[in-house]
């Protein structure tokens, strides 16, 4: 497996994970919920430094916008010869 491609498909992984957090923010889960927890710790790291950048009136838009990042990095791969 080429780098890229290892590159790509973590990429997308946390793709999903920023999706699970969104939804289960959603639903307000049990906040001991190891799932939870897990979800959290993976994807603050990222989300905290966005929250600070793009906040409007008190929505948190930080998973948008990780989003929206991480797709740019995943098309750049593509470009380059993935």
């Amino acid at each position: 497996m080429s780098i890229s491609r290892l590159l790509f498909a973590i990429l997308q992984l946390y793709s999903y994970l920023l999706l699970i957090r969104v939804v289960l923010s959603w639903v307000n889960p049990n906040p001991r919920n190891s799932l939870l927890l897990m979800v959290i710790k993976v994807t603050e790291p990222v989300l905290a430094p966005l929250r600070g950048i793009f906040n409007f009136r008190g929505f948190d838009f930080s998973p948008i916008l990780a989003l929206f990042l991480i797709r740019i990095v995943m098309n750049v791969i593509v470009k380059a010869g993935f």
